[in-house]
């Protein structure tokens, strides 16, 4: 504990590295193609055009580095996954005309003149044409024929003529870890953020010098992403707040702003001052100026990442501040300003660049209405807006529960309410408005490399379409992007003409686990969805059964004290001041959460349909191709891992239940013996029962890191197999000496 917040984050990230590039499912992300191959056994079907040995590759000229690149690409990925070395000609200029056996690629000539970045798709017995409306169609043309292909597990292609639109004009992702811009363009995406952090590392504004020692280096322009024809932004915070002796007071003492989080915490500057708002011009200038392609900078404007007066401030209600200068403007206009300023700042190098607000939890720190409309209305001309599909509802589950979907979630598909009032807000005042998906994340079960819930990950995929926003910003808020089946699922939904859902994903089953294989992927697929639906709640941050999973403790003696290995650091907690997010905290809940007795129903439920989905995975196992075993144990370790996550959740609860009443039998004047009897009986069989569970589930954890708490990113528990061992040793003390003492006390 005697590293500083930097020295323990530094010291993760290394450690983190070694760890992942360790894992075999690294190649998930590493290299996106590597998850296609050729089933030996594959034949053409009646019609099929198949691409053979004597074909070729035919690049209209003169091509663009993009065309260039990505015709590289197709030629690599038959190559190395169809096993078809065929050469790439360029032909000197318009449409080739080489003979028959050619793919034909244009990055003009196709798609709909009307629509970017759309293209064309033609395949004849001897010819498949691929045909941008410009480059970036061509890209996307490239990307289709090779997901096609991969589908297909084999290069024979159904004859057909289409034209392809995108049905949104800005799709954001992340690159995978240990990826690249090439593996982002083959998961259907067409944006990234390519630079940016913390503001007063990057800036090169003079105007407070007392922040100038905060300089670090300039990231590089985005060079590398635009050779894919990638939309750049740069996400940007001033999450690092100042304390009241700092410097900057010193010199500039009127531009503190408000005093943050707690009575001895720290004071954000005051954006409403001109030497503060100058200095967040020029930096933002400045980085444009730096990367004048850049197409806008993102900003949490809502309760954490860039501060405002209106931002987390102590001691007020919400939608009030203790500045000032500030409190007499209001929570709406101060933020507005905020964002319209570095719009200006902004355009003043790419007139059509964005400021792109996202107001994250704004409606629990500032905004009096939950969909910002009166802070939408001030928006001046590059002020734009970033949302989520889901947060901030409720849904109701069986048996009248509430569940509160304060973060991410695969339940709601959406949009939720509030992400419909804000799109029609945005389309009110004429302001760009951009919805948020996570690709893997659900907080149902956060631990999880993704929900292996495919069919909600494709509604959701056509819900991000339908809900009338500019564009899907689909990326990982807080963790690597793994690029699971659930990252990729998306973009099979992204364009016209969209194929039928149950052939997509009964395909990509089959991909991910082979032909005799795929259709008990599928059907696991099916019944994980459904599980979903009996989910009760979204537990606190990364805390209880349903994120420690079979490492939860049963708390069979609630008053004890357990362990340090049940104790974790809580980091992303550092917002408020970096000693809150050193401060080691319970990761487990000793008590059951809510309605316990219908809670526990419907864990039980989604138990039944998750045992299931294990049971249909590992009946599989046996069948899946060598060659894909790698990406069908990737994906059945999350089913299996989330089986066994809410066994232990339902066992907590169980256990929960069975301990309380066994202490009120044993504090009763005259307890009864048969209840009792019957109670142990059914407590020692819950406590068994998870004792095989938690045995059952460290293979799982040994072999998959992307399990394991001790790599958070945003916070570090112990290693999940010293927490195992800890839970197992606590589980056979429980069974052994707890339950006898518990036995009698109720006079057994």
């Amino acid at each position: 504990m005697s590293e500083t917040l930097q020295q323990l984050g530094a010291r993760l990230a290394r450690e983190t590295d070694a760890a992942y590039r360790s894992s075999p499912y690294v190649q998930l992300s590493q290299d996106y193609l590597a998850r296609y191959g050729r089933d030996p056994a594959a034949v053409p079907a009646a019609g099929e055009t198949v691409i053979a040995a004597d074909w070729r590759l035919c690049l209209a000229g003169p091509a663009s580095p993009l065309a260039a690149r990505m015709a590289g690409h197709l030629q690599q990925f038959l190559a190395a996954q169809m096993g078809l070395d065929l050469p790439l000609e360029t032909t000197d200029g318009g449409v080739p005309s080489l003979g028959a056996r050619c793919i034909e690629l244009a990055e003009t000539g196709g798609g709909d003149a009307l629509v970017a970045e759309s293209f064309s798709l033609e395949v004849t017995a001897e010819r498949i044409g691929v045909r941008g409306r410009d480059a970036a169609g061509l890209r996307d043309g490239i990307v289709r024929l090779v997901d096609l292909i991969g589908l297909r597990q084999a290069p024979f292609l159904a004859p057909a003529a289409q034209v392809f639109r995108p049905r949104l004009t800005v799709r954001l992702g992340t690159v995978p870890i240990y990826g690249s811009y090439r593996d982002l363009v083959f998961l259907g995406y067409n944006a990234v953020f390519a630079s940016g952090g913390d503001l007063y590392a990057v800036s090169r504004s003079n105007a407070i010098p007392a922040l100038t020692e905060r300089r670090g280096e300039l990231p590089p322009p985005a060079t590398a992403a635009r050779e894919y024809g990638l939309k750049t932004y740069a996400f940007l915070n001033t999450r690092q707040k100042f304390p009241a002796d700092h410097p900057v007071f010193s010199d500039h003492p009127d531009i503190r702003g408000a005093l943050t989080w707690s009575a001895d915490g720290e004071y954000t500057l005051c954006t409403e001052h001109p030497l503060v708002r100058r200095y967040l011009q020029e930096s933002v200038e400045g980085l444009f100026r730096h990367d004048p392609d850049l197409d806008g900078v993102v900003l949490i404007i809502g309760g954490e990442g860039f501060y405002h007066c209106f931002m987390r401030p102590y001691g007020v209600e919400k939608g009030h501040t203790n500045c000032p200068r500030c409190e007499a403007l209001g929570a709406e206009t101060v933020v507005a300003n905020l964002v319209n300023s570095l719009a200006q700042a902004a355009r003043r190098v790419n007139p059509q660049a964005l400021a792109v607000a996202w107001p994250y939890s704004a409606e629990h720190v500032w905004s009096l209405d939950r969909a910002q409309r009166g802070f939408i209305e001030r928006l001046q001309p590059g002020g734009a807006i970033f949302t989520e599909i889901e947060k901030d509802e409720w849904v109701v589950k069986p048996g009248g529960v509430r569940k509160h979907l304060w973060d991410y979630s695969i339940d709601l598909i959406g949009p939720g309410d509030r992400a419909r009032e804000q799109v029609a807000a945005c389309r009110a005042a004429g302001v760009p408005i951009f919805m948020k998906s996570e690709p893997e994340l659900g907080f149902e079960a956060a631990r999880l490399p993704h929900i292996p819930s495919m069919d909600r990950w494709a509604d959701r995929a056509e819900a991000l379409v339908a809900c009338g926003a500019d564009g899907a910003w689909v990326f990982p808020a807080f963790r690597p992007l793994y690029g699971t089946t659930a990252a990729e699922v998306n973009k099979h939904f992204w364009w016209d003409p969209v194929a039928p859902r149950q052939a997509t994903l009964a395909a990509l089953a089959a991909r991910v686990a082979g032909p005799a294989a795929g259709p008990q992927l599928r059907q696991a697929w099916q019944w994980v969805s459904e599980a979903i639906e009996f989910s009760p709640e979204l537990p606190p941050y990364y805390t209880g059964p349903t994120y420690l999973g079979p490492a939860h403790p049963m708390c069979a003696d609630a008053e004890a004290a357990l362990p340090a290995s049940f104790y974790g650091l809580y980091l992303f907690m550092a917002e408020a001041q970096d000693a809150v997010g050193l401060q080691p905290r319970p990761t487990f809940f000793t008590q059951a959460r809510g309605d316990r007795d219908a809670m526990e129903t419907l864990y039980h439920r989604m138990e039944s349909l998750l045992a299931q989905a294990a049971a249909a995975v590992e009946s599989a196992a046996p069948l899946v191709p060598e060659r894909q075993r790698l990406y069908f144990e990737a994906e059945s370790s999350a089913i299996l891992w989330f089986f066994r996550t809410i066994r232990t959740t339902a066992n907590f609860y169980a256990s929960c239940r069975l301990r309380d009443r066994l202490h009120e039998l044993a504090a009763a004047p005259a307890t009864d013996r048969r209840e009792a009897e019957g109670l142990l009986d059914a407590w020692r069989a819950v406590l068994q029962d998870e004792l095989d569970n938690a045995r059952a589930a460290v293979p799982l954890a040994n072999r998959d890191v992307r399990l394991d708490f001790y790599y958070g990113s945003d916070h570090t528990f112990p290693h999940l197999e010293e927490m195992l061992a800890a839970k197992l040793q606590l589980l056979e003390h429980e069974l052994a000496e707890v339950l006898p003492a518990v036995a009698q006390r109720c006079g057994l």
